[in-house]
């Protein structure tokens, strides 16, 4: 009676365990952490193959190498001060986004990251930070 009782546990656990296992990863807190240090190769570790990039100085459609390239730029003229995510969500498309505030200097910057699951991970395919007057 013993024993079965165990199994009984052992299989609940494992019908709780593998949903959350099957789900893909939410990466935002790396995200949110590789910009607070202005860390171009972690954020891009999860950037997807190609993204929209939008900087004071340039918009357009990136190469993930690329992109990488531009923010590691980006972060040595604008050191990172602080950055604050104001605003969270996510849609039912699969999407995943976050708002915030990046300060670099006296410089202040409103970004968005959008997020998007592709092959069960969660990537980069919009990154834009807008400076603000």
């Amino acid at each position: 009676m013993k024993a079965l009782f165990y199994i009984l546990i052992f299989q609940a656990g494992i019908m709780f365990a593998l949903p959350a296992s099957m789900q893909a990863q939410d990466p935002s807190d790396d995200i949110n952490a590789a910009i607070r240090s202005g860390d171009a190769g972690k954020l891009a570790d999860y950037f997807n193959s190609s993204l929209d990039l939008t900087l004071p100085d340039q918009d357009q459609s990136l190469s993930k190498a690329h992109a990488t390239q531009v923010m590691k730029k980006f972060f040595s003229d604008h050191p990172p001060k602080s950055y604050t995510v104001n605003h969270s969500g996510s849609s039912r498309e699969a999407t995943k986004y976050s708002i915030g505030t990046y300060i670099s200097g006296t410089k202040l910057f409103k970004t968005y990251v959008l997020l998007k699951k592709t092959g069960g991970e969660y990537r980069i395919v919009q990154l834009q930070f807008e400076e603000s007057q």
